[in-house]
């Protein structure tokens, strides 16, 4: 068992050399070639061929004899050896595959490609599989899928796992899908957006100039309706009217905008999303601390990245239940919620108001 243990470690040994020389890593397959050569050499060297060749006879005979290796032929033999390895090291850990992807895609007509224009041609290297979260059209079965996903823990194994030191996600879907994919990332950190640049097929990075975009309206004074339900209506993509809310809801809903002409992709920059997520998480924490608070509702008009990031301000425990109405701009009304639980998601579908 132990000399076949050794030869499988061999095995893996010139397996892992034979790649390095297939792949396109310069100092890797250089430094394999250096590792392999001193293995060959260091042993021819502590040997020597002596002929033997006296006055009367030209040539008698030859002796292959064995030396003791001394310390400047060690250092000559493994010092190919040492470099070698060095540069197969250095590279494997400057191009670890350390970069996640993940594109979510949940609207009719949008594409599961994801952007590859967004990260420089170092990061390619060090990116990941994509990872595409696809929506389904269904809301029911996309519950159960969603559900399924929080079950098996799906960013934390599939996503972030193994040291990932980046995340590059975005995408179109209904906003109370973000939101929940959003929960799903509340320890994860080094998190970059990409948004779509509306009415074009083209997606950017949020690393434009900081605007510094405030809300304005933010002092909360609706009260909760009589069965302890409160909502927060956010419109920075376009502006959300009282008579589109549930009737039970219409007089208990705060509304939050911004001194802005709202647009839909309003935030270009990283920083300032999470500002504004922060300053929505005071009025959130502010309402959650209401006794006579049961559940805050959420009525969000706002682009993809910020329902994420909202998404990740969610703490269970601490605020109260949250649920998240969908807009159906057939009818203009919220025809259904997803409420954030610890199980994943619950669906609830609303009847004409």
């Amino acid at each position: 068992m132990g000399e076949r243990h050794i030869f499988s470690h061999i095995k893996w040994f010139f397996e892992r050399l034979l790649d390095f020389k297939r792949k396109s890593y310069p100092l890797s397959a250089t430094g394999a070639k250096l590792v392999g050569a001193s293995i060959f050499i260091s042993p021819l060297s502590t040997f020597c061929v002596r002929i033997i060749l006296p006055p009367e006879v030209a040539f008698l005979g030859a002796e292959w004899t064995r030396n003791e290796m001394t310390w400047m032929t060690f250092i000559l033999s493994f010092a190919p050896m040492l470099i070698g390895s060095y540069m197969i090291f250095w590279e494997l850990k400057a191009f670890a595959r350390n970069t996640a992807r993940v594109l979510i895609s949940g609207l009719p007509g949008v594409s599961i490609d994801f952007p590859e224009n967004i990260l420089s041609k170092s990061e390619h290297r060090k990116a990941r599989e994509v990872v595409v979260l696809s929506v389904n059209n269904d809301t029911e079965k996309q519950v159960e899928r969603y559900n399924a996903e929080v079950c098996v823990d799906l960013f934390k194994r599939f996503v972030l796992h193994d040291k990932c030191e980046k995340l590059y996600i975005g995408g179109l879907a209904r906003i109370p899908f973000l939101v929940a994919y959003g929960a799903l990332l509340r320890n994860a950190s080094n998190i970059f957006y990409f948004d779509k640049i509306h009415s074009t097929d083209s997606w950017r990075l949020l690393n434009d100039e900081d605007l510094d975009i405030k809300l304005c309206d933010t002092k909360l004074l609706a009260e909760p309706n009589e069965t302890g339900d409160i909502g927060i209506a956010l419109g920075l993509s376009t502006e959300i009217h009282k008579a589109q809310l549930p009737i039970s809801l219409q007089n208990s809903t705060n509304f939050i905008s911004t001194e802005i002409k709202l647009v839909r992709n309003l935030i270009l920059n990283q920083e300032n999303l999470k500002r504004i997520s922060g300053s929505l998480l005071k009025s959130i924490d502010f309402l959650s601390a209401k006794h006579n608070v049961k559940k805050i509702h959420f009525f969000l008009s706002v682009q993809s990245t910020l329902a994420i990031e909202l998404g990740r301000r969610y703490q269970e425990g601490t605020h109260k239940p949250w649920v998240i109405h969908n807009f159906d701009g057939k009818t203009g009304k919220y025809a259904w919620s997803l409420e954030l639980s610890s199980d994943g998601v619950i669906f609830h579908e609303h009847k004409a108001y």
